[in-house]
């Protein structure tokens, strides 16, 4: 029996998604990720740089071939604040889909839940796809 995950138009084959943050390197963060089997691979969109073509970036070292990027609006501290990253995202040609955090105290950057679902709400009548991860 295959064990595959559905999300909107996509199908993945392992349930796990891995990050680009808490590596000493770009290369060990590459090697971590091809180790791991995932498909998918979360970015802050606020940590990649968008704007200098010649700086290295977290993204040159993302194989797009092997592993979809779902962006994410971490270090946003209100709701109009990830959609704005969100949109910038989507813009730059990231992906059409976000994992949405909001975060709600600053000290232990728990998250603000209700904070959450209001980008949400928005994204959606803006006919994106928005699929909540639990």
């Amino acid at each position: 029996m295959t064990d595959i995950l559905r999300i909107a138009d996509r199908e993945f084959n392992s349930r796990l998604f891995v990050g680009t943050g808490k590596y000493r390197s770009f290369p060990e963060m590459a090697q971590c990720h091809e180790a791991s089997g995932s498909e998918v691979v979360t970015v802050a969109v606020r940590r990649v740089n968008l704007t200098d073509k010649s700086k290295e970036s977290l993204l040159d070292y993302i194989d797009r071939s092997k592993f979809f990027i779902l962006p994410n609006t971490a270090a946003c501290y209100t709701a109009d604040e990830a959609i704005r990253t969100a949109r910038l995202a989507r813009e730059v040609g990231l992906s059409n889909w976000v994992k949405l955090e909001v975060i709600g105290d600053e000290k232990t950057l728990f998250p603000d839940n209700e904070g959450c679902l209001r980008p949400r709400a928005c994204w959606r009548k803006k006919a994106s796809s928005c699929c909540p991860i639990q």
